[in-house]
């Protein structure tokens, strides 16, 4: 991931997910970090997965989808570089 000084053609990718309490209805209130001066938002496509999978075939990798979403993803930069300098995400 470039966006956090990885380089993707030398490390292989790192994965992780959100809590599932982490998504909210449509018009819901959002609760967010107040102990930061260095909030940031990306706007992400969101891919549930719907049934556990191992080694699955690329033809049948989307009978494993959920479905889709748009998620607003807001990040604390200064917890993100503490968690970084722990090869963390």
């Amino acid at each position: 991931m470039r966006e956090t000084g990885h380089d993707p053609d030398r490390e292989p990718p790192f994965f992780f997910a959100k809590p599932s309490d982490a998504a909210v209805q449509s018009g819901s209130r959002l609760a967010f970090l107040t102990a930061t001066n260095d909030l940031h938002h990306e706007t992400e496509l969101v891919v549930a997965i719907g049934k556990a999978g191992h080694r699955i075939a690329v033809d049948a990798a989307l009978d494993h989808v959920f479905g889709y979403a748009v998620g607003l993803d807001m990040t604390g930069r200064g917890f993100q570089l503490e968690a970084k300098r722990s090869s963390r995400p």
